[in-house]
């Protein structure tokens, strides 16, 4: 049978593959990669926005809750400033109080120490 065959193929007429097909035949392959990358740079690309888009939303949220930490706080600070202001002026109160005090205390003391006078003369 190898024979045989041998001698058909050398009796046959030499065939060439047209250029035209083999061009279209890569054509179609290279377009057909491309699209695939195509599709795969799509897919990445939306997988990425949805995972930045979901992280934009977190750190959103963490920005408004820290807003709101940082209201408070001023809020709180406001309410510790007035009340020092408040405790400061009752200090300053309380010590002119005590200088008064001070003051009728030494006189008070100074009239115990005076001799007195004795009804007792007559």
């Amino acid at each position: 049978m190898t024979a045989a065959y041998t001698r058909q193929l050398a009796s046959a007429r030499l065939e060439v593959v047209s250029d035209v097909r083999a061009r279209r035949l890569m054509r179609s392959a290279l377009v057909a990669v491309l699209v695939a990358l195509g599709i795969v740079a799509a897919v990445r690309l939306l997988a990425d926005g949805t995972a930045a888009a979901a992280q934009r939303n977190k750190l959103q949220q963490d920005n408004s809750g820290l807003r709101t930490e940082v209201a408070r706080l001023d809020a709180e600070l406001q309410l510790e400033r007035a009340t020092r202001a408040a405790l400061d002026e009752q200090v300053t109160d309380l010590r002119r109080q005590v200088a008064d005090l001070e003051r009728q205390l030494a006189f008070v003391n100074a009239q115990r120490s005076r001799p007195r006078a004795t009804a007792q003369s007559n």
